[in-house]
């Protein structure tokens, strides 16, 4: 679903300019997805042990702490693979460190 802004966002002959207008769109899109899926994840989880959900106060904290550092977490990615491009200098390692290093984050999560 969100491939192709993965790819985007670990291109690292892209602009950030151009990072950011092509995918405005995408970037917003899955940010409110996936923060909507861990905070009912949260909520989920909190029930199966306290048999309540969490406070309104608490939702709203969490909502606020996702979108943060998910969308800085976009821009952090991506300067991350130009960091990575400007030590390897070549595109092709560079997305096969990057993919590497991303398969084992998500198999870690």
């Amino acid at each position: 679903m969100f491939t192709k802004l993965y790819l985007s966002s670990t291109n690292p002959e892209l602009s950030l300019t151009d990072f950011i207008s092509q995918n405005s769109g995408p970037i917003f899109l899955s940010v409110v997805f996936h923060t909507i899926v861990y905070v009912v994840f949260t909520n989920v989880v909190w029930f199966i042990f306290t048999g309540g959900l969490l406070s309104v106060k608490i939702n709203q904290r969490l909502l606020i702490f996702l979108t943060t550092v998910m969308l800085f977490g976009y821009l952090a990615r991506f300067y991350h693979v130009k960091e990575i491009y400007h030590a390897y200098k070549d595109t092709e390692l560079t997305r096969k460190h990057v993919d590497q290093l991303y398969i084992g984050w998500i198999f870690i999560g």
